[in-house]
């Protein structure tokens, strides 16, 4: 297992460096969205590492076509430079009814299914690779359909999923959806994610993927069950964080991934 760190915003740059340096990742998740504008050959040689991509806002389930001919333009070139460890998406709803909303929303796992199919299946060609899509910290009862869309998904277009552990775990707390029902997709998944949640602020709570905490432990309960079906020689897991970043916090969580997916550095990119 190689272990990375998402990398999303400018200022934290010289956190993952030091990371880096320290030997506690191997590898560094760009949410590629925001350095479109950085020139290539800075991103190339930025981190000296390998990188994998994760889009966030393609939207490309709702988003116009050309619109997603464009964008898919400058990740195809960013990919075939680069030649990330994978690439990455979002089954989710950004609007509703022409509205922007504040909070992605989820998709209704059967009712939309023919549309996300043709839209998962037009966004692979474009990219012109796998697409691994991210599953969703559920907070209703849909969440349950979950995991048997994203084998169907798998067996008609050959996306494959970004297994986010800790999203898993809300979903779980959330509505009841068992992990054991994700263990198809994990055992079909080289590519993870993992991080660190906090309750709603109003009543009733929900548990919501803040990515500003410790991780769970619940989450490294999760990781340590089923050790066997993430582990692999090509697996990766990406640590998340996108707020509060305690420099201690975040090494002694790495550290605890570690100990359960223990695995020698990475080769470096050529």
């Amino acid at each position: 297992m190689r272990i990375g760190f998402n990398y999303t915003l400018g200022d934290t740059a010289p956190l993952v460096r030091k990371l880096l340096a320290g030997g506690h990742i191997d590898y560094v998740e760009l949410l590629i969205d925001n350095f479109l504008a950085v020139p290539i050959d800075e991103l190339e040689t930025g981190f000296a590492a390998p990188v994998g991509f994760h889009i966030m806002f393609s939207k490309f389930i709702e988003n116009d076509i050309p619109a997603l001919e464009s964008l898919a333009r400058r990740l195809r070139a960013l990919i075939e430079r680069l030649r990330p460890l994978y690439v990455s998406d979002h089954v989710a709803r950004f609007s509703h009814d022409g509205r922007q909303l504040y909070h992605l929303a989820e998709i209704d796992y059967v009712s939309d299914y023919p549309q996300v199919r043709e839209r998962v299946d037009w966004w692979q060609q474009q990219l012109g690779c796998q697409l691994l899509l991210e599953n969703y910290p559920s907070i209703m009862d849909g969440g349950h359909d979950a995991p048997a869309f994203h084998e169907r998904l798998y067996r008609d277009t050959g996306a494959g999923v970004l297994f986010d552990a800790s999203n898993a775990v809300c979903a779980h707390l959330n509505c009841g959806v068992p992990l054991e029902a994700w263990e198809g997709v994990i055992e079909h998944s080289s590519h993870f994610h993992t991080a660190g949640y906090n309750l709603s602020i109003l009543q009733p709570h929900l548990i919501l993927d803040t990515h500003d905490q410790v991780l769970s432990e619940a989450t490294l309960g999760f990781l340590q069950r089923y050790r066997g079906l993430f582990d692999g020689p090509e697996a990766t897991l990406t640590y998340e964080r996108d707020g509060r970043f305690d420099e201690a916090e975040i090494i002694g969580d790495l550290q605890r991934l570690r100990g359960i997916f223990p695995s020698s550095p990475m080769e470096p990119r050529t």
